[in-house]
């Protein structure tokens, strides 16, 4: 089995770099920055959609990955943390024998920063991201590419772990199943309605929950 893992929300905790260099972003556009829990509920999808979901208009989307990307690429990569269990679920899953690989709408420079500092970065066959040009940055583009990566497998034998409707949807458009983790940003209510195929309530639920596929 291929198991294909989000990231921010199911691998790290990476809220605390990501609301911050939001503020930083809506700020440097003179744009009114919202609650805290409303900045956490964008968490998840690409970036120019991020913004633009927070009330950055189209014209100056740009200026707002730029100012976005100064801080986070700099200091906010570095405001996070992996969740308990994560490396033991990773462990398990390849002790299993399944093949692992990345597919996060993040950004591949930060995604390759943070699997670094985390040194997982050779826990993954294929490192899938979004691309920093824009041209596929979608949960379903990032799949396309990271699939392709590993060679074309057959939807059968790939499972998506992910912590939002976004990762449900965009492994459906492939049609591969999406175990759920709860543990994020998404919550259990959001990846039912999805159609999450499994709920995960800690990471080393994933294993069990992927064997059983």
């Amino acid at each position: 089995m291929i198991v294909l893992l989000d990231l921010d929300g199911t691998v790290w905790d990476s809220e605390e770099g990501i609301v911050r260099s939001m503020v930083h972003a809506l700020e440097s556009l003179d744009r009114t920055v919202p609650p805290r829990a409303h900045l956490v509920r964008e968490i998840g999808p690409p970036l120019r959609s991020m913004l633009a979901n927070l009330g950055v208009p189209d014209p100056l989307l740009d200026h707002g990955v730029d100012a976005y990307r100064e801080r986070y690429l700099t200091t906010g990569v570095f405001e996070s943390e992996l969740y308990p269990g994560v490396v033991e679920m990773l462990d398990q899953l390849a002790e299993d024998g399944h093949t692992l690989a990345t597919a996060t709408s993040k950004g591949e420079v930060p995604t390759r920063t943070m699997l670094e500092h985390f040194g997982i970065t050779e826990r993954f066959a294929v490192v899938g991201a979004a691309t920093m040009d824009g041209t596929a940055t979608t949960k379903s583009a990032v799949l396309a590419r990271t699939l392709s990566a590993l060679g074309s497998p057959d939807a059968d034998g790939c499972t998506m772990v992910g912590d939002r409707s976004y990762d449900v949807h965009g492994a459906a458009e492939h049609g591969i199943d999406c175990v759920g983790a709860t543990w994020g940003y998404g919550g259990a209510e959001e990846l039912r309605e999805a159609g999450a195929a499994a709920l995960a309530h800690r990471p080393g639920d994933v294993p069990g929950l992927v064997d059983r596929r």
